[in-house]
């Protein structure tokens, strides 16, 4: 008996020995030796030739961090507008393998208008390189250096929407492009509850894709950093879903490099299955009253057409009363022509030069759009 307890004792005291030791081996100290320097960059002064984005115009080498033990080393390219880094904008993350990095024009032309400069505006751009382990632990600056830029005015992308969220569904050549005005594209179009979608940069599923900037996206389509809240990740590494309710939105996106944001806000008018629309303005003799509105054909759910002969000083708008009321779409965001509508309260006249020829008039409520074409 006082054998079996002796044993039992000595047992474990082996015991608590054992995993204090196990607890000392998983402590490790990582520190960082020096930091990360850039040593060179290929030019000093840089003027961004806007007919040759895709040529290489920026080489950037620095030496390598070192750690008191092997551990992996991420890097990470940053550009400031101000030597203090103010508000960095990271070009660029780069792999353990790679100390030098080449920009094209059209990269490092991004770069400079994300922190600010100005097209045709010779500016200092501040470069520095951060190492860092795993997610961001243990980071470490390099010294600052500069060269100066002179960018070009930047042309942001197209967007075209496809999947079942919208109204064209998974059709890549119906794809549904947005009105686009400098760093904004935005339209007023149909986005349905529960349903998946993604934007394309062309009317076809290849080269461009866009999606969420989050893990598990396909690393080739991640693009918007920030969304609103009705707008998720969908079930896939593609697309995004829609959570909103069933309707009429306003999506936005700014193409802006500091936000490559998506947003999508109820319209003033959720609908698009209106029993009548009407045309007036200086069209077919109605003088711009609304009580004499003339009336479309609905060619099918929130599609109408009218015919009419079109002067040179056209302009109208359309409602969904012989009224002026809460039913009312005009251009998008002011007078013009665009081929896009717009909801009371951010609508403008339809403005057309016709030649006193025959104009079919469509517009598609649920798409956002309108079009005017000569018979």
């Amino acid at each position: 008996m006082k054998t079996n307890i002796l044993n039992k004792i000595i047992l474990g005291f082996l015991a608590i020995i054992t995993m204090t030791a196990c607890d000392d081996r998983e402590i490790v100290q990582v520190e960082n030796s020096t930091d990360p320097i850039v040593v060179d960059l290929s030019a000093q002064n840089l003027f961004l030739d806007q007919n040759f984005p895709n040529n290489p115009a920026l080489t950037i080498s620095w030496s390598a961090a070192s750690y008191s033990v092997p551990v992996s080393i991420s890097y990470s390219v940053e550009v400031s507008a101000d030597e203090a880094f103010t508000a960095p904008y990271e070009v660029s993350k780069v792999t353990e393998s790679n100390r030098t990095v080449t920009y094209t024009a059209s990269q490092v032309n991004s770069a400079a208008q994300a922190i600010g400069l100005k097209e045709d505006i010779a500016a200092k751009m501040y470069v520095r390189v951060t190492s860092y382990l795993g997610s961001g632990d243990l980071a470490t600056k390099s010294n600052v250096t500069s060269l100066m830029v002179t960018p070009y005015k930047l042309v942001y992308p197209d967007f075209y929407l496809v999947g079942e969220a919208g109204y064209m569904g998974w059709t890549a050549t119906s794809a549904q492009v947005f009105h686009k005005k400098d760093n904004l594209s935005y339209i007023y179009t149909y986005l349905e509850n529960g349903k998946d979608f993604r934007f394309l940069g062309q009317m076809d599923w290849n080269p461009i894709n866009y999606s969420l900037d989050v893990a598990g996206i396909k690393d080739a389509y991640k693009y918007f950093k920030q969304t609103s809240t009705n707008i998720t990740k969908s079930g896939n590494d593609e697309n995004m879903t829609f959570t909103g309710e069933t309707g009429i939105y306003k999506v936005i996106i700014d193409a802006d490099k500091a936000a490559q944001s998506l947003n999508a806000t109820v319209s003033k008018i959720q609908t698009f299955d209106v029993p009548q629309l009407y045309v007036y303005g200086n069209i077919a003799g109605n003088g711009g009253n609304a009580q004499n509105a003339i009336a479309m054909t609905k060619v099918s759910a929130g599609i109408f057409e009218y015919t009419a002969t079109l002067a040179a000083d056209t302009d109208f708008k359309f409602l969904g009363q012989q009224a002026e009321g809460d039913l009312e779409w005009g251009n998008i965001s002011g007078e013009g022509n665009t081929g896009f509508i717009g909801p009371i309260g951010d609508e403008g006249s339809v403005k057309f030069t016709g030649d006193g020829s025959s104009y079919k008039i469509t517009v598609n409520i649920k798409a956002g759009t309108y079009k005017i074409v000569k018979q």
